[in-house]
């Protein structure tokens, strides 16, 4: 059982309008144009040039987790966009990708469903923990500030693995989901989930991250590289 999380960190001036135009060309270049028209229509109305980036950093991961995963030639072409549900492939092989702040990742494994959360710590309002965590609002009750940010983001990335791996429903249904110490039970199943440690040492930004697995593995069972070129 094999799971291996590849992660890229976007440097400040590849989000520069001309650092960023000439990045995509040469990524384009080098196979993006094997996305369907539809994907690359979607990439480039983002109207945030870090989240294009991020977008198609994600994509570079997929192509080089997939090498190393199997010895069949794998193009972008082979991967489905559903409207609502996470893309996939025709494969044993299960992948998920999540960006926040300057950091995308991504997730592969050819043994275990697999769903993967990133998000940068930021300042959260009471009104969005009671609208996406009501069940779980008096965990946030006579803490700090910076204490409920991040069980906030503890319990948020939980969840969204959790939904990514099941690849069904949306951030709204994480009522639905029963958090246990080592996972959650949802859509009658249980996922394991994990934390992962992804932080930057060249800022002040603090990241939390948890995967979500259909099996229960060890940690040694996860592969956690950072990418410096694509």
């Amino acid at each position: 059982m094999s799971v291996s999380i590849l992660y890229y960190k976007v440097t400040p001036e590849r989000i520069s309008s001309a650092q960023l135009s000439e990045q995509i060309a040469a990524w384009i270049a080098d196979g993006l144009e094997e996305l369907p028209p539809g994907k690359q229509l979607r990439i480039n109305k983002l109207h945030q040039q870090n989240d294009r980036v991020l977008s198609l950093a994600g994509l570079r991961l997929l192509k080089i987790a997939m090498a190393e995963f199997s010895n069949v030639p794998f193009s972008l072409s082979q991967v489905q966009f559903p409207e609502q549900a996470k893309p996939f492939i025709q494969s044993h092989i299960d992948f998920n990708i999540s960006h926040s702040g300057d950091i995308v990742c991504c997730i592969v494994s050819d043994s275990t469903k697999v769903g993967i959360d990133i998000e940068v710590q930021r300042d959260v309002k009471a009104a969005t923990i009671n609208k996406y965590l009501t069940e779980t609002t008096h965990l946030f009750k006579a803490r700090n500030p910076e204490k409920n940010k991040q069980e906030f983001f503890t319990l948020w990335t939980k969840y969204e693995a959790i939904i990514k791996a099941a690849n069904h429903g949306s951030i709204f249904n994480m009522h639905d989901i029963q958090l246990e110490n080592n996972g959650g039970h949802y859509q009658n199943q249980f996922w394991y989930t994990y934390p992962v440690d992804i932080v930057s040492g060249e800022d002040n930004k603090e990241y939390t991250c948890h995967i979500a697995c259909s099996e229960d593995i060890t940690p040694e069972k996860i592969n956690l590289r950072q990418i410096h070129e694509l």
